[in-house]
């Protein structure tokens, strides 16, 4: 099985919604959209994208690179007007639900740090 395919039937097991494309999954998780994309491998990648528009650019790359440098686990990519915050695993038939519930949280939590760290 793929990473993909033990985190789709953790969605399905849990009784999530999820709307699947043909290159990915979204779902919310605690009122927040996150997507799951599908790959033949066994690392598994969900995303939260974060609209950073009203921020200036360098100031946007410069918080990207510093939380990159703080975070381990979560990395940050600038897009045009968003940032990636990514979060990227090999899941097996041994992850537990809390497993990909820490990797969710995770995920809204250094999104907080980045708008925090934004807004300064």
């Amino acid at each position: 099985m793929t990473g993909f395919d033990y985190f789709k039937n953790f969605l399905l097991e849990e009784g999530f919604r999820f709307t699947e494309e043909e290159n990915y999954i979204s779902f919310k998780f605690e009122g927040t959209m996150y997507f799951a994309f599908k790959a033949n491998s066994k690392f598994l990648q969900i995303v939260l994208i974060c609209n950073t528009e009203r921020f200036d650019k360098y100031k946007v790359l410069e918080t990207c690179n510093e939380l990159n440098r703080d975070k381990f686990v979560v990395k940050f990519t600038q897009n045009e007007n968003t940032v990636w915050c990514s979060y990227e695993f090999i899941p097996s038939e041994h992850t537990i639900a809390e497993d990909y519930e820490i990797a969710l949280g995770l995920l809204n939590k250094t999104s907080d740090e980045l708008f925090t760290r934004l807004a300064q």
